[in-house]
Order: C-alpha cells, then structure tokens, then sequence
C-alpha cells in the first residue's frame, strides 16, 4: 500500500473544499454580528477556496 501525497492527490481538493467552508462560515457569521463589511472578503475568498478545491478534487478524480 502506498501512503506517499500522491497517491491521494483528491483529498486535497477537500481539504480546500472545507478550508473554504470554513472561512465562508467564519466571514458571513463575523458579518452578522459586528456589521462590517469587511468581513465578507474572507467570505467571498471562502467561496473562491471551494470552487477551487472542488475543481481540483474532480480534476484528480479523474487522472487517478
């Protein structure tokens, strides 16, 4: 069995998948409570994280 990065290549994709759910969820919730609207640049780099991690995830589905 071979444990090297990579040989799970997809999973990086999911760790930006849930690194993006995470910054969207800590900018909209920061939002909601001071009122600064500043913090929905980490909420839009959060949706941006997803979107990349889930094309990378697909892509390297694909090639495994």
């Amino acid at each position: 069995m071979n444990h090297s990065f990579a040989a799970s290549r997809p999973r990086r994709g999911l760790v930006l998948v849930f690194a993006g759910i995470a910054a969207f969820l800590v900018g909209t919730t920061a939002h909601f409570f001071t009122g600064h609207a500043a913090w929905r640049v980490l909420a839009m780099a959060g949706l941006f994280l997803q979107a990349a991690g889930w094309v990378l995830f697909i892509r390297d589905g694909r090639q495994s």
